[in-house]
This record gives structure tokens, sequence and C-alpha cells, in this order.
């Protein structure tokens, strides 16, 4: 009987402990339940307010934007504001905000503006691009303002050498040499190297040329540095940038005197000599000069610093130029198609005298260009003249330095492929 009793309060404890159980479970399925249920209840509260604040940006009208751009240049930015809608008084003020930041006139090649209204016509921004430069010119208020942004420009050297196959203009574009470069580098040497008549294949060139690049790849500066010309006739010629000039290995500026050529040349037809068969007077007679054929109207220029002594016809020279030039120097130029100064003029080395032409005895347009010296012709091609200038002596270690260091780069870089 006690046996009976005993096991029925064990069955009674094992059922309780059962419903416990059975208790605590659903507790914790409720809590978790519940806890899920608050999760999402925020997760949506956040959804509501993100859903809110777009449906608050999508209820804002939109505003479509209309753009005019084109080439900055003469009176395009004028009309292109006025074809978006710019009455007199908005266009006067643009323009007076941008005058004081570099004005509306082009400077490079490439130069644009664009502006930027609504569709409404209502003026949002104007920018400028002008070399460099980014001019943006805002409005503020009632007034335009603007502001300069100058990119970042990155200075490389670039090194070059080769060999001369033809002439020196085409054998420097065959190695990829930049048209600007190949003028900049004839134009360092124009004093020490006759390019129109010492030029020879096998000759030797060495370049080096600083160019500036902004970010976005635009190439805004090419500046020759230094250079080197190597030649059977020409000789061994270096030039080397130094405070604003060129000066050889010794210190001396290249800049002299005279120029060794009074023009760009196709080819030289006749040299010094004192006994020439003149083709049309059918007899050998001296030629004190030499005869540069090229094309007519191909520009003429002075040699050299001086004053017009005779401008006008003279015999078989046909239309002639005479500049007395110092140190009782006196260039003649003849044969011209044209004449572009006066007699007693003042001319400057380089300056456009006349073109070449075919006037007076002569088989074709050529120009004929003779030297005198105290009234006695010289042979120009053999002229040394002292070059003006040297390196200041409290200078010249700086150059020297400068000078190691260029020649390093222009022997050592490598030789262009062909």
């Amino acid at each position: 009987m006690s046996a009976v009793i005993e096991k029925r309060h064990i069955d009674r404890a094992l059922r309780r402990l059962q419903d416990l159980a059975s208790e605590r479970q659903t507790v914790l399925r409720r809590l978790a339940l519940y806890g899920c249920a608050a999760l999402l209840l925020s997760a949506g509260l956040k959804i509501k307010a993100a859903l809110q604040i777009r449906a608050a940006l999508y209820d804002q009208p939109y505003q479509q934007v209309t753009v005019f751009e084109d080439d900055l240049g003469a009176d395009s930015l004028r009309e292109a504001l006025k074809e978006s809608g710019s009455d007199a008084k908005e266009t006067a003020a643009l323009f007076a905000a941008l005058k004081p930041l570099g004005g509306t006139g082009r400077e490079h090649r490439g130069d644009s503006f664009r502006v930027e209204k609504t569709s409404a016509g209502a003026f949002m921004h104007l920018t400028i691009r002008r070399g460099k430069k980014r001019i943006v010119i805002k409005q503020v208020g009632t007034k335009y303002e603007g502001k300069v942004v100058d990119p970042m420009v990155v200075a490389r050297l670039h090194s070059v050498r080769g060999a001369i196959r033809g002439n020196l203009w085409l054998s420097m574009s065959r190695d990829g040499v930049p048209a600007e470069v190949i003028s900049e580098f004839a134009d360092v040497f124009q004093w020490s190297v006759d390019f129109l008549t010492e030029v020879r294949d096998g000759d030797r060139y060495a370049a080096s040329w600083a160019e500036e690049r902004t970010p976005d790849g635009r190439v805004w500066g090419r500046e020759v540095v230094a250079g080197l010309y190597d030649g059977k006739v020409a000789g061994r010629e270096v030039g080397v940038l130094f405070e604003g000039d060129f000066f050889n290995h010794k210190g001396d500026a290249l800049e002299s005197m005279f120029l060794r050529a009074p023009l760009n040349y196709r080819r030289i037809s006749s040299t010094f000599t004192k006994g020439r068969w003149h083709p049309i007077l059918r007899r050998v007679r001296p030629h004190h000069g030499i005869d540069y054929a090229a094309p007519r109207g191909t520009p003429v220029v002075s040699i050299g610093a001086g004053r017009v002594v005779f401008a006008g016809r003279k015999g078989g020279y046909g239309n002639v130029v005479e500049i007395r030039h110092a140190g009782a120097f006196e260039t003649l130029y003849g044969h011209l198609n044209s004449i572009g100064v006066r007699r007693g003029a003042n001319v400057r080395q380089g300056q456009v005298i006349g073109t070449v032409g075919s006037t007076g005895l002569s088989t074709g347009p050529h120009l004929h260009f003779q030297i005198e010296r105290d009234g006695k012709f010289i042979n120009f091609l053999g002229l040394k003249i002292q070059r003006a200038r040297t390196v200041p002596r409290a200078k010249n270690a700086l150059f020297q330095a400068l000078l190691a260091k260029r020649l390093a780069a222009l022997e050592t870089t490598t030789a262009a492929k062909r």
C-alpha cells in the first residue's frame, strides 16, 4: 500500500516538472517573439523616416540645366549669353565680374566657356577655361562674384639625341621631337650654326626641354633648356639656358651681332667665289655674296640691327635693301619681290625687310646676300663674330655646375629609335 502511494507522489512530481519545463519554453518563445517584433518595429520606423525624407526630396520640383558652351574668342561669349536669355544688364554684370580675373579674350588655342542656366533661364554659373586658369562666376544675392582656380602644373624634363638625315627639321621630327621644340632649338643656335649651309648627313644633335602639363593632360609649355650640335662643318656647339640666356661651354653667350643666315631657305645655289659663270650675262665675273634659292614670297630678315641706307631698285640686283651696321659692316639683300622698309629706318636683328623674288638679272626666285666691312667684300660663311657677353665671374661656379648637369643629360640620354 505504501509503495503505491509513493509511486503516485513520484508521478505527480514528474508531471509538475514537465509542466514547469513547458511553461519555461513558452516564456522563452514569447520573449523571442517580442524581441523580433521590437526589432522589426524599430527597422520599420527607420525605413519610414528614410522614405519620408526621400519623399520630401522627390516632392521638390525637378530643375533641368541648360548648357551653352563654345570656344572663347571675339564675341562668342556675349552671343552665347544673349542666346541663353541674359539681358544687357546681366551680361554687363558678368563681364564686369570677369574683367579683374583675366578678362574674356582667348590666350591659348582651346580656351573655352560654359554657361549653365535653369530651364526657366535663371543664371547658375559661368566657367571660363583660359590658358591654365579656370574662372568661375556665381551669383551671390544680387551680385556676381568670381574666383580663379589654377590647376597644379607638373614639369618634366625630356631629352633626345639623334643623327641628321636630310635636314634638321625632318630628322628631329622623325625622332619624335615636338615642332615648337625644333623651332626653338634652331633659334638657340641661330647665331652659331647656319642650318642653311652647314648641315650634313651624319651630324649629331641632342636636345633637352622642360614640358609643363596639367592633370588633364594638356601641355601648357615647352622650353628648351639645353642643346648640342656636333657637325662636320659647323663643329661642336653647346647651348645651356642660364638666367634667361643661352651660353656655350666656355660661358660665352650664343647671341652675337649677326644671325648666321638672312632667311629660312630650301637650298643654297651659289657660294662665295671670285669667279662665277653668270647665267644671264654669259661670262665669268666675281660673285661677292651668297645666293639662297627659296620660293617667291619667303620672308627675308636683317641679320643684325642697323639703319637702312638704301631701299629701291638697283641695276641687276633688282629690288634691293642695304643696311649699315655697327663695326663698319654693311649688308645687301637683292632680287627682292617686295620691300618692307624705307630708307632711314632703324631695323632690329631678325626683322623682316622684304620677300624673296626674281627681280633684276635673275633666272629664278632667290635672295642674293652680301656683306662688306670697311668697303671690302667678305665671305659671310667664314665670318667670326665676337660673342656679346659672358657669364659673370661671380656666377661662374653656378653655371659650371649647371653645364655639367645638362651635358650629362644630353650625352647619356638614349638615342631616338628610327
